[in-house]
């Protein structure tokens, strides 16, 4: 695609978000939701729209190669990124549930759920490359270990000695069958060619056997011509998977075109950047050459001029202005009075600098004079960013009663974003500067030399004006000296006053302003460089590599049935629903330059069945966001730092490496053992050992420290529910795939190995219904016994059939239901989900919140009969 087809992709985002930030910042009362309901689906509707408006913004800034473009659409992007996860974070607060249903809008909004999935930005591992490859190349030197999920049990028994001889003599007489009847047909094949030359030549059967070959021929060329066609159009209907065989079609995919061309793209941004670099640098150099000493000629002959105008009028030098004052942008000394230095009252100034100035500059920071009136300035401030009231916050008139019970019902109240700004802002900007220019001139998309003028001669000036007006102050100073010597030569000399007990008046409160200060942490390993602190984690095996997997990778289906107003108190989620959340959560957060921006989560806990995918989307938020991975497991570091002083020393160690090298993810699996009431006799990892050392590194870990603390488990219920629901700020439950997620899985693992002519025969949907209660591991497992080395050999001479999978299939054990039960018990018992019933069973008792409609000694009210 060309540059002209992301600048329009551009537009068309900055039209839907300039419709967005209007709608959002009229805040009008009068349409703002009056329930529950009406509140989700605002917000809904909001946050689907910035999914879709980041989507295009992400795809443009990836391939705009323009220098000051791509500036300026970074800070849109960054801006409606932290925007989208405010919104999903205010979702979870009006559902109680992490994964909110949203079929409902979707088809409102006529979307399908694929349109829900926000892009992860790219720049960010683009930014860590170097740093990311620098690490991969210390792991390997060091023969670091690669991250592992827990060893699940064998779904598939070990054979007896009978059942393997029994499977060695069939393979055998197969093999000796085989070779009998091979050597068989051979011999009738000779035979049949002796027969052929007995019988001679003759003219009608050569012409009989040309016609039949021709005919044959024609007839496979046409199905081979028809066949083609039939898959062509298969694919462009999206029913059928393209072709994977022969580079020459490989490399006509459009996906494949896509990314050539984006590597060719990337090279180009690297050189538009490069050049962009050297003429900021250039530029400067010429303007503060060029223009430079007639900036500095221009403010000593305006201060001067100020100055003895304002001595000519007043009969005094004026005072130099605050540092607040002249520092800021536009400010003139024809506009400044000269009253107003920074330590007197209150003073107007020119161009909106000298008005910032003064209220900076007034008495005890009131604002001079007006301080008197800023209380009221201030309740009304607070009024206006509160967003919208309640009907009834008012003092009540005589017919407050009526008004009371018209307007009944909570009203919702706009949140006050401060992104908001930041888009509103970059929209400006954009319409301002980008919108309408012509650049026909630039086909290449290069920087603007005038922009880049423009900006540069606003920072020479900037710079020039630091170091003019410090010369500036110290020549009004020395004119008041030399005047104030000059008086008192000429005039008698007055008595001397009295000094004043100033010089001490602070020393009798200090140190009581910041209050006791807490008892600071002390560096176990302090006197240790960091890079020994590195060697010696990836020597014990806890700082660990990990297969490179995107979330993109992970596959799952979204849930089409559950509606925005269910009433059930458990949702359980779906893979792909997972993996947006967890984007949504720990990657965005990490990917954006100010951890604080917007909220992210700390510590997060995936609790779901063996084989559901729980490690996999560990490696894929590390391999997202490019962090290093600290394994805190008990079974991985069992053996190791024995002793208490030597355990708090090994976790102190993992996280301030982590902290040193953020972005990184503690990872720590079984951790229900961590938090367990009774170890198990068998456990020899002494799990407990690290619980107290871990809680308080929970407690200290901040969101500017991008350090993600995982904890995984197949049996949360094993631990204690209070220690573990307070460690965690976020549970997540990876569930079993349901129909339609088994499908893309069977598609998947089959498509991984075989071609598409090999598994197009294979009865995919059969294979989803028998697997039914399985595991995405499982249902891999099988995949990996049918399709081995040998067999993908075989696929010439025999193809896959459905009995293949069939007989794995019905040699697994069965489902075990009672540990579905399981985690749907233990999950109900979260803070979340206890929200949520919370929510949903009391309406009555947000209705009555002073708790009248219990009878008059306190009692509650009967109940009432089925």
């Amino acid at each position: 695609m060309s540059n002209a087809t992301f600048n329009k992709q551009w537009n068309d985002a900055h039209q839907l978000l300039q419709t967005q930030v209007d709608y959002e910042t009229s805040k009008d009362p009068a349409v703002a939701p009056r329930d529950k309901d009406a509140a989700f689906q605002h917000v809904a509707v909001l946050y689907i729209k910035y999914i879709q408006i980041h989507r295009k913004l992400e795809s443009s800034y990836d391939q705009i190669v323009h220098p000051q473009k791509r500036r300026l659409l970074k800070d849109i992007l960054l801006a409606v990124t932290a925007r989208m996860v405010e919104l999903k974070h205010h979702l979870v607060d009006l559902t109680a549930t992490d994964t909110p249903p949203l079929h409902d809008v979707l088809l409102d909004l006529k979307l399908t759920p694929s349109h829900l999935s926000p892009s992860i930005p790219r720049f960010h591992l683009e930014r860590q490359q170097a740093v990311t490859a620098a690490r991969a190349t210390q792991l390997d030197a060091l023969g670091a270990r690669t991250l592992r999920g827990a060893e699940a049990r064998s779904l598939f028994g070990e054979l007896r000695a009978g059942e393997a001889v029994r499977v060695i003599q069939a393979h055998e007489r197969g093999r000796q069958g085989k070779l009998r009847a091979r050597y068989m047909r051979d011999i009738r094949v000779q035979v049949q060619r002796e027969r052929d030359l007995d019988a001679g030549d003759d003219e009608g059967e050569v012409v009989a056997a040309a016609v039949r070959i021709q005919r044959v021929y024609r007839g496979y060329k046409d199905r081979k011509v028809a066949r083609a066609r039939l898959q062509e159009e298969l694919v462009f209907l999206g029913m059928a998977q393209p072709t994977r065989t022969g580079a020459t079609t490989t490399a006509q995919l459009p996906s494949a075109k896509a990314d050539a061309n984006r590597t060719r793209r990337k090279v180009v941004q690297v050189q538009h950047e490069e050049e962009y670099q050297a003429a900021l640098k250039n530029t400067k150099e010429k303007i503060a050459k060029v223009e430079g000493p007639d900036m500095k000629e221009s403010m000593q002959d305006a201060f001067r001029q100020w100055y003895m105008d304002y001595k000519r009028t007043h009969g005094k030098f004026p005072e130099f202005p605050a540092d607040k004052v002249w520092q800021a942008p536009g400010f003139r000394f024809a506009a400044f009075d000269g009253e107003n230095s920074g330590d007197g009252e209150g003073g107007e100034g020119g161009d909106g600098a000298g008005g910032d100035g003064a209220a900076a500059g007034g008495k005890d920071g009131e604002g001079g004079k007006g301080g008197g009136k800023e209380e009221k300035g201030g309740k009304a401030g607070k009024d206006a960013k509160g967003g919208a009231k309640k009907p009834g916050s008012g003092k009540k008139g005589k017919g407050g009663k009526g008004q009371e019970e018209e307007d009944e019902g909570p009203q919702f109240v706009f949140d006050v974003s401060k992104h908001l700004d930041g888009v509103k802002a970059g929209c400006q900007t954009y319409g301002t500067v980008w919108q309408t220019k012509d650049e026909s001139d630039n086909f290449a998309q290069k920087h603007d030399q005038e922009i880049i003028k423009v900006s540069k001669r606003k920072e020479v000036e900037a710079e020039i004006k630091l170091e003019v007006f410090e010369m500036l102050k110290e020549e009004l100073k020395n004119l008041k000296l030399a005047v104030d010597r000059d008086k008192n030569s000429k005039g008698k000399k007055g008595k001397k006053g009295k000094k004043g007990k100033g010089g001490k008046k602070g020393k009798k409160d200090k140190g009581k302003k910041g209050g006791k200060k807490g008892k600071k942490e002390k560096d176990l390993t302090g006197n240790r460089t960091m890079e020994s602190l590195v060697e010696e984690l990836i020597q014990n095996g806890i700082l660990q590599k990990f297969p490179h997997v995107s979330m993109s990778d992970i596959k799952g289906e979204f849930d089409y049935l559950t509606s925005s107003k269910s009433t059930e108190p458990v949702i359980l989620p779906t893979m792909a629903e997972i993996c947006r959340t967890l984007t949504e959560y720990c990657i965005l957060p990490v990917c954006h330059p100010d951890a604080t921006a917007m909220p992210s989560v700390r510590t997060l806990l995936l609790a779901g069945a063996s084989g559901t995918g729980k490690t996999l989307l560990v490696n894929a938020i590390a391999s997202e966001t490019g962090s290093q991975i600290f394994n805190l497991s008990p079974k991985n570091t069992m053996g190791q730092y024995q002793g208490k002083p030597n355990v708090t020393k090994m976790v102190h160690m993992v996280f301030k490496v982590a902290k040193a090298q953020a972005p990184s993810v503690v990872y720590i699996d079984n951790v229900e053992m961590v938090f367990a009431k009774k170890v198990p006799k068998d456990d020899l990892s002494d799990p407990k050992r690290i619980k107290k050392d871990l809680l308080k590194q929970l407690k200290a870990l901040k969101a500017e420290d991008r350090v993600l603390v995982v904890g995984c488990s197949h049996k949360p219920w094993d631990g204690e529910a209070k220690a573990v629901t307070a460690a965690f700020e976020k549970i997540l439950v990876t569930p079993k795939p349901d129909y339609a997620s088994r499908f893309a899985l069977w598609r998947e693992f089959v498509m991984r190995k075989a071609p598409a002519g090999a598994a197009r025969d294979l009865n995919l949907s059969l294979l989803t219904r028998m697997s039914h209660g399985l595991a995405a591991g499982t249902i891999q497992l099988v995949c990996e016994r049918v399709m081995t080395d040998r067999r993908m050999k075989l696929l010439r001479v025999r193809k896959l059939s459905t009995n293949e999978f069939v007989e794995q299939l019905l040699s697994l054990p069965p489902v075990n239901t009672d540990e579905d039960r399981l985690f749907k018990e233990w999950f109900e018992k979260t803070p979340l989900v206890k929200k949520r019933i919370a929510a949903l069973a009391g309406p009555e008792e947000e209705d009555d919140p002073k708790g009248k409609g219990k009878g008059a000694k306190g009692k509650a009210p009967p109940a009432k009969k089925k």
